[in-house]
C-alpha cells in the first residue's frame, strides 16, 4: 500500500493522473490572499473550509514545490489506509474500482477515492487511533475537520485526566500560536464558517442526517464506550461527527473503529 501510494503520488506530481483536487486545495490555500469568501464553492481558486493553520503550513511547505508535496501527501494519505485497514486495504480497493469505469456504484470507491483526490480523511481517520494513546494528536484533528476531536472526551469519559490535559494544552498552545500569526485570517475564518453553517447551501450534497442529530447520538455512543472499555467507539463517534458529512464520508473512520474493535478482542 505504501508502494502504491508512492505510485500514484509520482503520477499525479508528474500530471499522468486525474488532478488531486484537494491536495490542490491544500497547495493553493499557502499563496492565496483571499482565503475565505462568503460562500464556499467546491473549488473557487486557493478558498478552503479548513480552520487557517491548513493554509498556514502550506505556506511554509512552498520552497518544496508542488510535486514533493504531492508525493508526500499521497503517500501518507496510503499509509494511514493501511493502518486503518490492513488486510482489507487491497479489497477495498479492488471494490470500488468498478465505479470508476463507469459499471458500479459509488459507495465503495470512497475508500481508494480519497487517496486519489488528496483529501486527509484517511490520515485523520488513523490519528483518531494514535490519539488514545498520545492524546496530543487531538490537535491536529481540531485544526483540521474540527469536530474530529470530539474523541478527546473519552478521556475525560474514563477520567484519565493528564491525557485530557495534554490535549487540550498542546491544541491551546497550536491554536494561540496560529491565531497570534494570523490574527486576521482567524477572524475570516470565524465569520466564513458562521455564515456557511448557518446560511450558505453545500457545494456538495451532503449526508441527510443533520450536525446536530449526528452529535446527539454520538454523545451516548462515546460515553457507552468509555464506560464498558470500547475503545473502537471513539473512531466511530469522531465519523460520525463530522461537520461536513458528504456522502460517506465517515467511511474510513469507521474502518478504523473496525480495527480497534478487532485489536481489542484478539487482547481479551
Amino acid at each position: 500500500m505504501f508502494l502504491l501510494g508512492i505510485l500514484v503520488g509520482l503520477a499525479q506530481a508528474g500530471g499522468w493522473f486525474a488532478t488531486p483536487v484537494d491536495g490542490v486545495m491544500y497547495w493553493q490555500a499557502g499563496t492565496s490572499t483571499d482565503l475565505y469568501p462568503d460562500s464556499w464553492s467546491v473549488i473557487t481558486g486557493s478558498q478552503i473550509p479548513y480552520p487557517p493553520l491548513i493554509a498556514q503550513v502550506s505556506a511554509l511547505l512552498q520552497p518544496i514545490g508542488w510535486p514533493a508535496f504531492i508525493l508526500l501527501l499521497t503517500t501518507a494519505i496510503f499509509a494511514a489506509f493501511w493502518y486503518c485497514a490492513r488486510g482489507w486495504s487491497l479489497p477495498l480497493i479492488v471494490i470500488g474500482i468498478p465505479w470508476f469505469l463507469g459499471i458500479g456504484p459509488e459507495e465503495p470507491a470512497k475508500f481508494l477515492a480519497y487517496g486519489l483526490i488528496g483529501n486527509l480523511q484517511w490520515i485523520l481517520a488513523a490519528l483518531t487511533i494514535v490519539a488514545l494513546r498520545h492524546p496530543a494528536l487531538w490537535s491536529v484533528e481540531l485544526v483540521t475537520k474540527v469536530t474530529t476531536a470530539f474523541g478527546w472526551w473519552w478521556h475525560v469519559l474514563r477520567g484519565e485526566w493528564r491525557a485530557a490535559a495534554v490535549g487540550a494544552t498542546v491544541s491551546l498552545v497550536v491554536l494561540g500560536v496560529s491565531f497570534a500569526v494570523s490574527p486576521g485570517m482567524w477572524i475570516d475564518y470565524l465569520g466564513f464558517a458562521v455564515h456557511n453553517f448557518s446560511a450558505a447551501d453545500p457545494p456538495i450534497p451532503t449526508f441527510p442526517i443533520p450536525l446536530g442529530i449526528r452529535l446527539l447520538t454520538a454523545a451516548p455512543l462515546l460515553i457507552w464506550g468509555a464506560r464498558t472499555n470500547r475503545p473502537w467507539t471513539v473512531p466511530a463517534g469522531c465519523g460520525w461527527s463530522l461537520v461536513g458529512m458528504y456522502s460517506f464520508s465517515f467511511l474510513p473512520f469507521f474502518v478504523a473503529a473496525w480495527r480497534v474493535r478487532s485489536e481489542t478482542r484478539q487482547s481479551t
